[in-house]
């Protein structure tokens, strides 16, 4: 068969050894999804090919192929090690079924896929069939009700793409520019923890795998260096840069006393550790003078928050800043219910010393107030840290999957809202107050590092900026919450290397146009997007 068609020698093999027929007339799959061409060649050569069949079966077809790709994810055939893995749990797979390799696909398989049908057959002595007596029908698979909505998801795609090109042809124009390689946008439902829409380009087209990628198409997505295959948002942890100064000025209210309105100075722009020659600069290389708490926060003033770094080191030994990113769910994964999330890193001292066979400095503690050094977080994480801030200590388990519904119209699971983080005991009220304050400011006082780019906006939102250094291109944050009177979701949008974020604002006030643009925005969220593997055999 190999030797006269496109199918590979080795995929047939592969798919008879992996085959678990039980009886001599139950035919084996050997390949799926065949071309016109190999199906000629197969009917002009059955004299040589007895009892091979061609039958007529399912094939995946992507409505929207390019809309929502990293959350739907991919199918690919199943591999041996699946094979062996699924099977021993109780399912019912053969070699070259499609199963989910990536996104929903993987993570609710066992939902998704359907039961297999059968056909009672009464043969003769040599094994060949003589009649059908029975068939049982095939079962389609489970559907999954999203929180997405689809309006916004869509309309955020778009927004996305249009400033990804944009700043990439700028960078293209402008060798002093940076060149992003990537960007990501959440909008979470402060309330529920539902993901309204998660945006993560580059992306490719669900439909290269519906039918089976071919070996060209496959290596030129994973040797592609935009890395279109990596969903940033549970997948790239980096430093969040200046969005950490939330943490800091938790830990500095709690632990040193700090109120809103405690009063700091920065005189020259620069901070220096005693009896360290290398001085730590502020943003802005011009002194700020007389800032309270909440104005620091307002304009990430880096001077303050160094300060408060050191002053916790002093007191602390290191560690407390650790500790209360850890509280935030920093360095843990937010249980997101898709596959392959990262954790990201809270360093301290147990695992410098561990990992680089050195104590924690002074200096580690000051570059960690501002979210810097080896801190590494991931989008979705910094959405539960904004929320957790807007909610006043409480944040929901993002939720992509509503209600999964079987075939039948029944609902086979609902997801109710999932507390994961409630720090309502831990962290007084005044903490969240001021910070709040702060990210108040931020948007809407003249001297925000956001506000430039929320003139005008009809609603009272909050949000913090983050730009975070690499020593290559910086990253460019931005997490938001709207509205501030009572928040209903949060925003994060992360542009990896996008240089400043000043092109990560923008986008978040635009999303937030658009969902506060709804006639009556509260029914936004009843639009609700159905995902379907369909009915396959």
């Amino acid at each position: 068969l190999s030797s006269i068609s496109s199918l590979a020698e080795s995929r047939l093999l592969q798919n008879y050894n992996n085959s678990e027929v039980n009886t001599a007339v139950e035919p084996i799959l050997l390949a799926r999804h065949l071309s016109k061409e190999d199906m000629v060649i197969i009917a002009e050569n059955r004299d040589i090919l007895p009892g091979l069949l061609v039958k007529e079966s399912s094939m995946r077809d992507y409505i929207y192929p390019n809309k929502m790709v990293h959350t739907t994810g991919y199918i690919g055939e199943i591999n041996e090690n699946e094979l062996i893995s699924f099977n021993k749990k109780g399912y019912n797979y053969r070699g070259g079924d499609f199963v989910g390799k990536s996104g929903l696909e993987k993570e609710y398989e066992f939902y998704l896929n359907g039961k297999r049908g059968a056909e009672q057959i009464e043969v003769n002595s040599r094994g060949q069939k003589i009649k059908t007596i029975g068939i049982k029908n095939p079962e389609a698979g489970s559907d999954l009700i999203l929180n997405i909505n689809f309006k916004l998801q869509s309309a955020v795609e778009k927004l996305l793409e249009r400033n990804y090109n944009e700043l990439r042809d700028l960078a293209a124009e402008n060798e002093n520019r940076s060149t992003p390689t990537g960007i990501t946008a959440l909008v979470m439902d402060i309330d529920t923890g539902g993901i309204l829409s998660a945006v993560s380009l580059p992306d490719y087209n669900l439909n290269l795998f519906a039918k089976g990628i071919s070996n060209s198409d496959y290596q030129e997505l994973i040797n592609d260096p935009l890395r279109p295959m990596i969903n940033r948002n549970t997948m790239t942890a980096v430093p969040p840069g200046s969005i950490f100064k939330l943490v800091t000025g938790t830990a500095a209210m709690e632990e040193l006393g700090v109120r809103a309105n405690t009063s700091f100075y920065d005189s020259n722009g620069t901070f220096y550790i005693p009896n360290w020659s290398r001085p730590f600069r502020n943003w802005n290389p011009v002194g700020e003078g007389k800032l309270d708490f909440v104005k620091a926060i307002a304009r990430s003033n880096n001077i303050v928050f160094y300060e408060l770094g050191y002053e916790l080191y002093k007191e602390f030994n290191g560690d407390k800043l650790s500790e209360y990113a850890r509280k935030y769910g920093l360095g843990t994964k937010t249980g997101v219910d898709l596959p392959s999330e990262k954790s990201g890193l809270v360093p301290d001292d147990r695992w410098k010393r561990k990992n680089l066979n050195q104590g924690w400095y002074p200096g580690d503690s000051v570059n960690l107030s501002i979210g810097q050094g080896s801190l590494l977080t991931t989008p979705f994480q910094i959405a539960s840290l904004i929320s957790t801030v807007a909610a006043e200590g409480v944040s929901y388990k993002p939720q992509l999957v509503k209600i999964i519904r079987g075939a039948d119209g029944e609902i086979v699971k609902k997801f109710e809202p999932q507390i994961v983080i409630d720090l309502r005991e831990e962290i007084d009220n005044e903490v969240f107050a001021a910070l709040k304050k702060g990210m108040h400011d931020v948007v809407n006082k003249s001297y925000g590092t956001a506000s430039r780019h929320f003139k005008d906006f009809p609603l009272n939102a909050a949000g913090k900026t983050g730009t975070a250094q690499t020593g290559g291109a910086n990253h460019a944050w931005f997490g938001g919450f709207a509205p501030y009177e009572d928040p209903q979701i949060t925003v994060v949008v992360f542009i990896e290397n996008g240089g400043s974020s000043a092109y990560s604002v923008p986008i978040a006030r635009e999303i937030m146009e658009y969902y506060f643009g709804f006639k009556n925005y509260q029914n936004s969220r009843d639009k609700i997007y159905y995902y379907s593997r369909g009915n396959e055999n």
